[in-house]
């Protein structure tokens, strides 16, 4: 059946940073609030738009009623036991959503027709959808296929919900796995994801309230649509936040050069300057090149810029990116690199 939720309605036609969120549930999953309910709460927060990711169904789809101004992406969370991944841009009936409807809401086997994690996701990528394995060192919903091979991954939640306990432990974790992986030679996409279910915890659990939009993604893209969104990712045009706005941007020999893009290969001096601004917290901002640090500057009065110069040399491939992290270690905001050099064949995942 098709998608109610369009992927080509314009919401917003100019182009810029939209602040979304690719990580949330209603009561056709584990989710409290119903799909109205949801998309009310998504306005109040003043998202410009939502993943929808039930687990292992799409009946939310239709049931959404009136919602202008919002784009609601249709997606599904597919849910294994061993692990759990988003896909977004569901617009449309498929086989594989098919078999992984027709089963119960935490898969225990892969469907017949893929015999393999790296079968299916591969022929959901051939689509031109886009996969997302959600909170990867989460126990016990921790990824637990271990062939899976990065290539067939578009983007990675790498902060996952900030009222659960564990993940003060497994965000900087998911992090530091994201950093090995650009390494390694795979440009995936880092988003972040709410997982929200409910605004007031369960009875009897000791945990902060969860919060919509709380990280937020925030997609740089060509209009607000859900097209155009998962463009800005393919793109990796896109920042995660608890709260901060950043800036940061690269040039060499007179060009800038924007989040996610590519400096190509050659001689030259680099200059990377960053911002930050409403960073609720004490933090420091750091410019990383490839994991290590090169520049940081303590962010106080809710704000900080810092800039610094790198020298690129013929041959030379790595990334740049801004790390915002408090006193803790905890990351306010986080942004996808600029490139330097094409990409080349990835080594092995570590």
């Amino acid at each position: 059946m098709p998608s109610p939720l369009s992927m080509t309605e314009i919401h917003n036609p100019r182009a810029g940073w939209y602040r979304g969120d690719f990580h949330a549930h209603t009561h056709f999953s584990d989710g409290v609030l119903s799909a109205p309910e949801l998309a009310a709460l998504a306005q109040r927060e003043r998202l410009d738009f939502f993943a929808i990711t039930d687990h292992n169904t799409v009946k939310a789809y239709s049931n959404f009623g009136e919602h202008a101004g919002l784009l609601i992406i249709p997606g599904i969370e597919v849910t294994f036991k061993a692990g759990h991944f988003n896909v977004f841009g569901v617009d449309r009936e498929f086989e594989w959503l098919r078999a992984v409807c027709a089963g119960p809401r935490a898969l225990t086997a892969l469907p017949g027709a893929y015999p393999t994690m790296n079968d299916l996701m591969r022929e959901i990528a051939a689509h031109g959808l886009l996969n997302s394995i959600n909170h990867p060192l989460l126990a016990p919903w921790a990824w637990c296929f271990p062939d899976t091979d990065p290539a067939n991954l578009q983007c990675l939640e790498i902060w996952n919900d900030p009222s659960w306990p564990d993940n003060v432990r497994d965000n900087p974790r998911a992090v530091e796995l994201w950093t090995r992986w650009l390494n390694a030679g795979y440009r995936i996409t880092a988003i972040g994801g709410s997982d929200f279910h409910r605004s007031l915890p369960k009875p009897g659990e000791n945990k902060p309230s969860e919060r919509l939009g709380r990280p937020s993604t925030y997609v740089y893209a060509e209009n607000l649509s859900g097209n155009a969104v998962l463009e800005g990712l393919r793109q990796r045009k896109a920042i995660v936040s608890m709260g901060p706005r950043v800036t940061f941007q690269a040039t060499r020999n007179g060009r800038s050069y924007e989040i996610g893009e590519e400096i190509p290969e050659g001689e030259g001096v680099v200059t990377l300057s960053a911002t930050v601004t409403q960073c609720a917290t004490a933090a420091r901002a750091c410019i990383l090149r490839n994991g290590e640090t090169v520049a940081e500057a303590a962010v106080s009065d809710g704000g900080a810029s810092l800039s610094c110069e790198e020298t690129s040399e013929a041959g030379q491939r790595g990334w740049y990116r801004l790390d915002v992290v408090d006193a803790n270690g905890w990351m306010q905001a986080i942004t996808n690199p600029i490139y330097v050099g094409a990409a080349h064949e990835p080594g092995d995942p570590p």
